[in-house]
């Protein structure tokens, strides 16, 4: 399972569906995942919603991700293709998905992994990977 920057904002901030999103994580039936993307945007919203610096809100996502065993899968050229790809197809201005850099970046990573994607909002929920 791919994680995206919003489950991870969600999970780490102690949010409402916290719960549900790590129940699904220790279910999941494929490997966990995400990318340095991922790891870059959850460390700069951290930081921007604790008012902590963002190497601390960094160094905490990458605690989380290391107590979890995520592997953080290397952005490829054939990456920036399925990100490129995805953008055009639901891209914001494109789609009602309305996908930015980092979700076109997610929706890469986990059409590569051949994964389900963990995420919150209704953005994916209106992509193939819903």
């Amino acid at each position: 399972m791919f994680i995206d920057s919003s489950a991870l904002v969600e999970i780490l901030s102690l949010a409402p569906r916290r719960q549900k999103l790590l129940e699904r994580l220790a279910a999941a039936s494929t490997p966990l995942s995400t990318s340095a993307t991922v790891i870059y945007e959850t460390s700069v919203v951290l930081a921007r919603e604790t008012r902590k610096d963002v190497v601390t809100a960094r160094n905490f996502v990458l605690e989380f991700l290391d107590e979890l065993d995520v592997e953080v899968i290397p952005m490829t050229r054939s990456t920036a293709i399925a990100a490129t790809d995805a953008f055009a197809r639901y891209g914001k201005g494109r789609h009602p998905a309305k996908l930015n850099f980092g979700d076109c970046f997610s929706y890469a990573g986990a059409r590569e992994a051949g994964t389900p994607l963990l995420y919150v909002g209704e953005d994916f929920a209106q992509t193939d990977l819903a």
